[in-house]
């Protein structure tokens, strides 16, 4: 079976996809195991890809199964074979909505967000972060090898920390973390969500759904709480996120409703995660019982966004901004000068060298993304031309001055309004 998923792996990366290589939103798929998005979200994953969204996995646990950082195989600790299966889902998926030529797999990197070290890896429009905490077990009671510690132990109060695993063994395993209560891991994941979000645009969330009397009946305590921690993490101040709540275990009571180029997808996904293992000397997990979540993929919006993602905290002054979210349009520098900063109800000065001839229009947006200000203006020629942008902003704080020329040029600055 190792050698089917090998080949397997090498048609699909070689097969040619058309897909969007610019990144116009992003995603979150918050994940408690390595193979949960593979097997519960993989259509709206690649859908979201395909549209341009950059992904983002959050994963809670090392997905261990008690075992913790032990290897039993011969090929490296257990959850390190998942975790690599895992970044090979992830680079099928960027491979095939960008429709470019593979790449060599990432190699991981180690983050600090929020005060704790994560382990990262990066691949065209995907991102991994792996956070490594127990496997909480199936009822949340977590296991013995890991001090008994879930997620569910510590969002319930029970424990009032937890920690990676490996952390108690000599030498431990590194990165190193550990969150002293439920706020501080899902604040945790408030600032991966603000770190990858695109200033101006709406982001969605991909969880397991919390409703565990109708919906995701008997499912795995760490599913519910990853979905828990996905709803507390954007609950103030984030309505910009919105949130799909899937069916995890329980969907495999229901008959398939994917496409046969989804169901596909979702199985090669799943193949790639499970070659993680196999390389690593694990056991085959492409079992009947796994295969039958495949074809079905079910959620509940919980939340549409509202608004757009502001500003990044503390980006402030003058130079080029990075967030130009408009797709299809070409970043090229056109202000020459700008009142920066400026004051509450004063007019400001905008000089613009053109690009060329034809309709500019200028727009300032507020710290939530909204439009506060537009202005339309004819320019001749390719003449330098000083713009009165009349009282445009009557409060304090950071703003965007967009400016797009013919809508095919953009430039954006930054400006404080005192």
């Amino acid at each position: 079976m190792g050698m089917c998923l090998r080949t397997l792996f090498i048609i699909c990366l070689s097969a040619s996809f058309l897909g969007s290589s610019g990144q116009t939103s992003v995603s979150f798929a918050i994940q408690a195991h390595q193979d949960d998005w593979q097997l519960f979200m993989s259509a709206r994953v690649i859908a979201d890809m395909q549209a341009g969204a950059k992904m983002v996995f959050i994963t809670l646990t090392a997905g261990d199964e008690s075992c913790g950082a032990c290897s039993y195989g011969g090929g490296g600790p257990f959850f390190m074979g998942r975790e690599k299966g895992s970044v090979y889902s992830a680079k099928f998926a960027a491979d095939l909505t960008t429709g470019t030529a593979p790449l060599d797999p990432p190699t991981a990197t180690t983050v600090s967000i929020n005060g704790h070290n994560i382990t990262k890896y990066v691949y065209k429009n995907t991102v991994n972060y792996f956070l490594r905490l127990p496997d909480g077990n199936l009822n949340g009671a977590g296991f013995p090898n890991n001090n008994n510690q879930s997620l569910n132990k510590l969002r319930t109060g029970a424990i009032s920390s937890i920690s990676t695993i490996g952390i108690n063994d000599f030498p431990p395993l590194t990165p190193t973390a550990t969150y002293t209560s439920w706020s501080d891991l899902t604040n945790t994941i408030r600032a991966i969500i603000n770190a990858e979000k695109i200033t101006g645009t709406q982001s969605w969330i991909h969880s397991a759904h919390t409703n565990t009397s109708t919906y995701n009946i008997n499912d795995h305590s760490d599913h519910t709480n990853a979905g828990h921690a996905s709803l507390a993490a954007v609950a103030s101040g984030m309505a910009w996120v919105g949130i799909n709540g899937f069916m995890d275990y329980q969907s495999s009571a229901y008959g398939a409703n994917l496409s046969d180029n989804d169901h596909q997808n979702a199985a090669i996904v799943f193949g790639l995660e499970v070659l993680g293992m196999t390389e690593s000397q694990y056991q085959n997990d492409f079992s009947s019982g796994h295969q039958g979540w495949l074809p079905v993929e079910l959620f509940e919006v919980i939340r549409n966004p509202s608004g757009n993602a502001p500003f990044a905290p503390g980006e402030t002054g003058e130079g080029h901004s990075d967030n130009n979210t408009e797709p299809g349009l070409a970043k090229i520098p056109m202000v020459i000068s700008i009142a920066n900063p400026t004051t509450v109800n004063t007019d400001i000065m905008l000089s613009i060298s053109p690009y060329e001839p034809g309709e500019l229009v200028t727009s300032i947006y507020d710290a939530t993304g909204k439009k506060v200000y537009e202005l339309t203006t004819v320019i001749k020629n390719r003449d330098a031309v000083t713009l009165t942008l009349k009282k445009p902003v009557s409060a304090k704080g950071i703003y965007l001055v967009k400016n797009i020329l013919n809508n095919k040029f953009i430039e954006t600055r930054k400006i404080v309004v005192e």
